[in-house]
């Protein structure tokens, strides 16, 4: 699904969902899946469940933490440690 191209209602309606999986989130904020994953090692505040397959589980909090780190390190050019202290 192209995510770019999504009309509001649908956007409304993707984000009223409970879950997601790191590949929506991947195409939602824009962050390749391996960052995503790289980031969860680095940022307590990211830790998404993991449903009864073992996968990613997602949830809005976690889309909005992590476009809160994307915003810290590519538009305010924090480094990860500097992300880190401002998010305690």
């Amino acid at each position: 699904m192209n995510y770019a191209a999504l009309s509001l209602l649908t956007w409304k309606t993707l984000l009223n969902r409970l879950y997601y999986t790191i590949g929506e989130v991947s195409q939602i904020t824009g962050i390749p899946k391996h960052v995503i994953r790289y980031w969860e090692t680095e940022f307590t505040d990211l830790k998404p469940m993991k449903n009864r397959a073992g996968n990613r589980v997602f949830t809005a909090k976690d889309i909005d933490i992590i476009l809160h780190i994307k915003r810290m390190l590519k538009e305010e050019k924090y480094t990860i440690e500097g992300a880190k202290e401002h998010l305690k």
